[in-house]
């Protein structure tokens, strides 16, 4: 029987105080359109007062807010499927939030605040298996699991003796799809930005070897690592990257772009070399999260059961406050983070 504990149903001793609720609460919103790489004065803290939940609405405070490259398109209006941010709005959020009326962990689309009203219907429960932390509904069992899911079960299909390369493999969606691939029977390779990296990529997340895209032999020690050539490839790094990478496919070799940093930062084009597709009867796939909506069950029973019997490990990068996120931010768009990006926004009061 499932008890209320592995659940994540709410703690009735630790609810939160609606008597004790503060008037006003922190909020950033987007102070200029960012150049390049967003930088922490592209956004401005504002104290404002606490909302107040309307017809359909139900007021939560944000305890646990993701960060997400997706967010950077919508900042200039280069999102698919998402609105463009003006100056002076919100910044955009997904978060792990307590409902302030019941006390429920839900997920919601909280924005970079402390308190929202949201829509009661656009809510979700953020539940985990026994001894998961809440916290993976943000990650390997949210949007960039999934992400990971789709690209490796639908799009790259690796077998067992497959070589599959990963670039930006220790991130949110890296890392687990370099795990998926590996548990799948491939041979996994890691591609990048630092020896540290490396080291995280191949005893943390098992990739079968580790090449750093900052040595000036990177190519080579691709090469090293592909001797076969390379049957599977997620992309999310630089041109330079894609070329490298795609110059070692193999004859029907599956190519997934998934993130595309130049064009989110708009720091340049990445160009997709036709001649080296052309030559390995290579498949390229676009992968947009939203058109795989229907892998979500089995999604979240595979990799819920893999996270719970610890056979895919988690990796976050945690801040700490509301006010770390704009350099959180930058840290993440500048490919330094390792793992999923959590802000610690408030105190979980279940914990």
């Amino acid at each position: 029987m499932n008890t209320p504990e592995a659940m994540n149903l709410p703690d009735k001793t630790n609810l939160p105080d609606k008597t004790s609720l503060p008037d006003e609460q922190r909020r950033i919103v987007l102070a200029r359109r960012p150049q390049g790489v967003p930088v922490e004065d592209d956004f401005r803290t504002e104290t404002t007062a606490v909302p107040s939940a309307g017809p359909g609405e139900v007021l939560v405070r944000t305890v646990h807010l993701s960060l997400d490259p997706f967010v950077r398109g919508m900042l200039t209006g280069r999102d698919l499927g998402h609105p463009p941010v003006h100056p002076g709005e919100l910044v955009p959020g997904r978060a792990v939030a307590q409902v302030v009326e019941t006390g429920e962990w839900v997920v919601a689309e909280t924005g970079w605040q402390e308190y929202a009203a949201v829509p009661a219907a656009t809510l979700r429960p953020a539940v985990t298996p026994p001894g998961v932390p809440r916290t993976a509904v943000l990650g390997a069992l949210g949007m960039p699991g999934l992400t990971a899911y789709a690209a490796m079960t639908r799009l790259l299909r690796p077998e067992v003796g497959d070589t599959v390369v990963v670039s930006a493999a220790t991130g949110a969606v890296g890392g687990t799809a370099g795990q998926l691939a590996g548990l799948a029977g491939a041979r996994t390779v890691a591609i990048v930005g630092g020896p540290d990296k490396c080291r995280v990529a191949v005893e943390c997340l098992g990739y079968a070897a580790a090449v750093d895209r900052h040595d000036p032999d990177w190519l080579d020690a691709l090469a090293a690592a592909c001797p076969d050539g390379v049957d599977g490839y997620l992309h999310m790094a630089g041109g330079a990257v894609l070329e490298g990478v795609l110059d070692r496919l193999a004859v029907g070799a599956r190519v997934v772009l998934c993130g595309l940093p130049e064009h989110a930062n708009e720091t340049g084009r990445t160009v997709l070399p036709a001649g080296a597709v052309m030559r390995a009867r290579a498949v390229v796939h676009g992968l947009v999260v939203h058109d795989h909506q229907d892998l979500r069950p089995r999604f979240a029973d595979r990799v819920g059961r893999l996270v719970a019997e610890g056979r895919l490990r988690l990796l976050e990068d945690v801040h700490h406050g509301l006010d770390a996120a704009p350099a959180a931010f930058r840290r993440l768009m500048s490919g330094r983070n390792v793992g999923k990006t959590i802000v610690q926004v408030a105190p979980d009061a279940a914990s």
